[in-house]
């Protein structure tokens, strides 16, 4: 079995999909600077996609965000374009561990708080905050 490791940011917002079947899956995309540059003097940054199932993608889609550092670790999986032959082979990693290594936003408790509230039909000014 090959194991990869991938450290970087997350470059959007994870979006939650689902198989024709109904299980969840959602592809996370990374970038990681180089540790060097071109010989120009620009940086380097490689690219790097991860597909991860099931209650791993409900909660990568509840707790990650754009720019988010993460670590994921999986199996590599090797993708053929077949609705574009000219395009070379890439991969992506099939996640099976995901680490969150930035710390949750600040207003993600404001907006469960703000979600619960509209949900109950409570007014702001009733709001208690805890």
């Amino acid at each position: 079995m090959l194991k990869i490791t991938a450290t970087g940011n997350l470059t959007n917002d994870v979006e939650l999909k689902s198989h024709e079947d109904g299980r969840p899956y959602a592809i996370l995309r990374i970038a990681s600077d180089r540790r060097y540059r071109a010989k120009d003097g620009t940086q380097l940054t490689d690219f790097v996609s991860i597909k991860v199932r099931g209650r791993l993608a409900e909660r990568c889609a509840a707790m990650a965000y754009k720019g988010c550092k993460l670590a994921a670790a999986g199996d590599f999986e090797t993708i053929a374009f077949d609705d574009d032959p000219s395009r070379q082979p890439g991969f992506l990693i099939k996640g099976t561990e995901v680490e969150f290594l930035s710390p949750r936003k600040a207003n993600t408790a404001a907006m469960a708080a703000e979600a619960n509230r509209e949900a109950a039909g409570m007014p702001e000014s009733e709001l208690i905050a805890g």
